[in-house]
């Protein structure tokens, strides 16, 4: 009869306790703009501050090595994009090259 109090199957472990999600920023809020900055700064700030989403589109074009003059052109390029459907300065890598052939055209003239 010993038998009888031992369970046949052991008993279930407590599930694990999930860790609490990330804290996302409320909506909206972006980083200040630094008091010395560029215009394509300035630019890439307002873009952010209207469209979160597309901080990864802008952080890439920031990030392309290129001439200050090169880099406004881009940023503004991809910014006139957001509202014109099937624009092609809509994905970045074509506001970063349209970028820099705008300006190599007017350096040459």
């Amino acid at each position: 009869m010993a038998n009888a109090l031992i369970p046949s199957t052991p008993a279930k472990a407590a599930p694990a306790k999930r860790a609490a999600p990330a804290k996302r920023a409320a909506k909206g809020a972006t980083a200040a703009l630094p008091e010395q900055h560029t215009a394509g700064e300035a630019v890439a700030h307002a873009i952010i501050s209207q469209y979160q989403d597309l901080k990864p589109s802008v952080n890439l074009i920031m990030a392309a090595e290129m001439s200050d003059e090169s880099l406004l052109v881009a940023i503004t390029l991809f910014r006139d994009s957001l509202d014109v459907p099937g624009d092609p300065y809509r994905y970045p890598a074509n506001a970063i090259e349209g970028g820099r052939q705008m300006v190599a055209v007017r350096s040459a003239e």
